[in-house]
């Protein structure tokens, strides 16, 4: 992974041409935070998980952090982290009297001051959670973000627990999400996405350490966020075709109660499938081959959801990771049927020919006349091209065994239209010459090199 930030998303490597957030296309991008100034006066006290012992107002009605070891109150943050930092805080706080913590094995001596300041206001804001879950889930969400970079892994899941509990509870009651009108208040949406993020953040966590764990709080956090059955990922591994898994996908995709209207919430939707989709797809190299399906079924469905939502070129990256996840799972069988999805949806996008030419390539070399010819028959129907129209002869000549043909005509043909059109695509031209002149090779009465 190339990403420790639990609230960015992470970058599995699944040793494929598709892991995800290639390209650069998409910049993952923090989570905002619930501000802690837009709740009510009486729970600012809880929100700033950067105070060592309390935050109050003075006199003047200046918020002041107070520091417990030295005795201090500091009327910003800067001065408070630089006092952190000096020779004689550090002296105050190991001679500080410690007592042990029931988040973290360490002592509160031992950890860090901002964790130790987050430990009480997690205390506060959990007690808060059953009369008030809005503010609760508010200060827990914002601690959870404050301390993750501490290290203390142990302490920031039980605030992310926390912080999801009061989230669900609000979730399951809309009564509890704050008084309408008033700055606290959680809205539908908000409480969607924050869910979203916070439930990723816990299967970030637990992918350093416990992929399994992780990889069912990734598919149930994904789950809940579309409104699907965690189930229905399954399906796509007991029948393991991908024909029906685009079938699954499609029925999935228009089972999604939420409209996802606005563009923001449409890049969350099929930003979260990606890194769900890659990260079963690299635990499934240790854990389970289950998670491989359950990655094409989360992949179909970006592609179907993209297609939608009219993202095409989402859509296309779609097809690519499932072209590169069948090839690493050594299913290229499967991978050459994507060409069908870029045939019916796709020939617009840049390199498309180049991936129906790739399928047909593929074909001929795994010795599968029947799937070369089948592609070849769906793209001249629509799209006939000389090379298109080549490949087909060539796959039926072969069938036939037509070996005056193959012998006479074949390398001729192919040198002719290659000549005439390879300026279009290289890359494509290249790969189909490479078919006819080294994999058909023994098909032929003669060597291509000799017509030269």
């Amino acid at each position: 992974m190339a990403n420790t930030n639990i609230f960015e998303p992470f970058v599995f490597e699944t040793g494929t041409a598709g892991d995800n957030r290639t390209g650069g296309d998409r910049t993952p991008k923090k989570p905002d935070r619930v501000l802690a100034g837009s709740l009510s006066p009486s729970s600012t006290k809880l929100v700033n998980p950067l105070a060592l012992v309390d935050t109050s107002l003075d006199s003047t009605g200046v918020p002041t952090i107070y520091c417990a070891p030295c005795k201090k109150k500091f009327s910003s943050e800067a001065t408070f982290e630089a006092h952190l930092q000096s020779d004689k805080h550090k002296k105050s706080a190991r001679q500080a009297p410690s007592s042990s913590s029931p988040a973290s094995p360490k002592s509160k001596s031992k950890l860090h001051p901002v964790v130790q300041g987050a430990l009480s206001s997690m205390k506060k804001a959990q007690a808060l959670a059953t009369k008030d879950p809005a503010v609760a889930a508010t200060v827990l969400w914002n601690i959870a973000q404050d301390i993750a970079q501490f290290g203390e892994d142990s302490v920031t899941r039980t605030v992310l627990d926390g912080a999801l509990s009061c989230m669900q509870a609000m979730d399951a009651n809309a009564d509890l999400r704050g008084v309408k009108g008033s700055p606290g208040v959680w809205s539908a949406r908000s409480l969607l996405k924050t869910m979203l993020e916070c439930q990723l953040a816990r299967a970030r966590l637990e992918s350093r350490s416990n992929k399994q764990l992780a990889a069912s709080l990734y598919a149930d956090a994904l789950c809940c966020y579309l409104g699907i059955p965690i189930d229905s990922l399954d399906i796509a591994e007991r029948d393991r075709n991908p024909i029906k898994a685009w079938a699954l996908a499609d029925q999935l995709v228009n089972s999604i109660p939420r409209k996802f209207a606005k563009s923001e919430d449409i890049d969350q939707a099929t930003g979260a499938m990606e890194e769900v989709a890659a990260a079963l797809l690299a635990f499934s190299k240790t854990e389970s081959n289950t998670l491989l399906w359950r990655s094409v079924a989360i992949t179909s469905m970006a592609h179907a959801f993209a297609l939608q939502k009219e993202r095409t070129d989402i859509a296309f990256l779609a097809v690519r990771r499932l072209v590169a996840l069948f090839d690493s799972a050594g299913l290229g069988y499967f991978s050459s049927e994507c060409a069908n999805l870029v045939i019916n949806h796709h020939m617009q996008q840049l390199g498309s020919r180049a991936m129906v030419a790739s399928a047909v390539v593929n074909s001929l070399r795994g010795h599968d006349l029947v799937r070369a010819s089948c592609i070849l028959q769906k793209y001249n129907y629509r799209f006939e091209e000389p090379w298109s129209r080549f490949l087909a002869e060539l796959v039926g000549k072969t069938a036939d065994a037509d070996t005056i043909w193959l012998s006479t005509d074949a390398w001729k043909l192919w040198t002719q239209i290659s000549n005439a059109n390879a300026a279009c695509d290289r890359h494509m031209y290249d790969l189909i010459e490479s078919a006819v002149q080294r994999e058909l090779r023994p098909l032929m009465w003669y060597s291509p090199a000799e017509t030269n």
